[in-house]
C-alpha cells in the first residue's frame, strides 16, 4: 500500500512537473518569436523649446530623446514625428549625443510643410513614436512653443 501511495504521489509531482515545463518553453517560444508588441513610454525634449516659424530657415529642430542610440541603431525600423495629431514630419534623421542617447533632427522646411496642423502663438503637442523591427514602440509626448517674428 504504501509502495503504491509512493508511485502515485511520484506521478502526480512528475505530470505537475512536465505541465509547468511545457507552460515555460511555450511563453519562452512566443517570447522568442516575438509574441506580443511592447509600447514603452520615453521622455523627449524639443530644442528649442520656441521655434519662430518666420525665421529664416537655417539649421535643424532637434529632439533629444530618452532611447539608446545604440538600440535604435541594433533594432530600429522608423520614426514619425506628430504635431496636433498631423502627418509625421518628413526626413526624420536619427543622430545620438555625447551620452549615447538618440536625437531626432528634421528641418524647418519639413515642419513648415505641416503649415494647417500648426497653431501659431500657441504650444503646439508633439509626439514621437520608435518603432522598432520587434514591434516595440517608444512613445514620448512634449510641448513645443510655436510664434511668428520678423
Amino acid at each position: 500500500m504504501r509502495a503504491r501511495l509512493t508511485k502515485i504521489i511520484r506521478n502526480v509531482f512528475l505530470c505537475v512537473f512536465l505541465v509547468a515545463a511545457g507552460i515555460l518553453i511555450a511563453s519562452a517560444m512566443s517570447y522568442a518569436l516575438g509574441g506580443e508588441d511592447d509600447v514603452y513610454s520615453i521622455s523627449i525634449d524639443v530644442s528649442s523649446n520656441i521655434i519662430n516659424l518666420e525665421s529664416e530657415r537655417w539649421g535643424d529642430v532637434r529632439i533629444y530623446t530618452s532611447v539608446r542610440y545604440s538600440l535604435y541603431a541594433a533594432n530600429g525600423h522608423s520614426i514619425f514625428v506628430y504635431f496636433n495629431d498631423s502627418d509625421s514630419v518628413e526626413n526624420v534623421r536619427p543622430s545620438r549625443d555625447s551620452l549615447g542617447n538618440l536625437i531626432l533632427r528634421f528641418s524647418l522646411e519639413d515642419l513648415l510643410d505641416l503649415d494647417g496642423w500648426l497653431k501659431p502663438h500657441a504650444s503646439n503637442e508633439v509626439m514621437v513614436v520608435v518603432s522598432m523591427d520587434n514591434g516595440d514602440e517608444y512613445i514620448g509626448y512634449g510641448e513645443v512653443y510655436l510664434t511668428i517674428k520678423k
